[in-house]
């Protein structure tokens, strides 16, 4: 839903600029792309990949390992 709103209002806001006197209400209608932005990135999972053994020997090399 965030998603919809983000690019709503960026299509809005794009109509506002190109209006006459509608670069009185963009920065209100940016101010509402931006916290939508905000909604949808902070919606997204963690995809980093973690280590399956953590524990590791930095001199296991010396070690014959």
């Amino acid at each position: 839903m965030s998603a919809l709103i983000a690019v709503g209002s960026l299509v809005v806001l794009v109509a506002l600029l190109i209006a006459p006197g509608g670069v009185l209400l963009a920065p209100f209608v940016f101010g509402v792309f931006l916290l939508a932005l905000a909604g949808v990135l902070g919606g997204l999972n963690d995809h980093t990949v973690r280590q399956h053994n953590p524990k590791m020997n930095p001199r296991g090399w010396r070690n014959g390992s």
